[in-house]
């Protein structure tokens, strides 16, 4: 019983694994194709906050947008960054290679013991490599 036991779980382990790997695949591992004719940058509207949005020590910090793009999006990040220490607190990358639009929604549990300015940037990159950058700032006061 012990040996049909091991032989089941070697079995389903195997099949698994070979499941989840792109042995025989005939996809391209990167899809990731320049688009020369593409001379539009990406459009960012963000949302939420608004610039200079004052927030209380323990509130959340919601960042949320979208990105669009005439064509095809490639990839984008949104970060929120600590003016202070200058570190990132918060941040969601993207990589797409079919969607025109890339909503966005990031939350950050502010935590400061001294008023703080934030900054928050959005930056996506299209296939015809043009990049949009919007950045705004708000402040977290303990």
């Amino acid at each position: 019983m012990k040996i049909f036991f091991a032989v089941f779980i070697l079995f389903i382990t195997s099949s698994f694994f070979f499941a989840c790997t792109k042995v025989g695949s005939t996809a391209p591992e990167n899809v990731h194709q320049e688009d020369q004719n593409d001379d539009i940058f990406p459009v960012i509207t963000i949302a939420k906050p608004t610039d200079n949005q004052v927030y209380a020590n323990g509130d959340s910090i919601i960042i949320e947008g979208k990105s669009t793009d005439n064509k095809v999006m490639y990839k984008g990040k949104v970060i929120l960054k600590n003016d202070i220490t200058s570190g990132i607190v918060a941040e969601q990358l993207f990589e797409t290679h079919f969607l025109s639009v890339l909503n966005f929604r990031v939350a950050y549990k502010a935590s400061v013991t001294a008023a703080t300015d934030f900054t928050i940037a959005a930056e996506f990159q299209d296939h015809g490599l043009n990049v949009s950058t919007k950045t705004l700032k708000v402040k977290v006061n303990p």
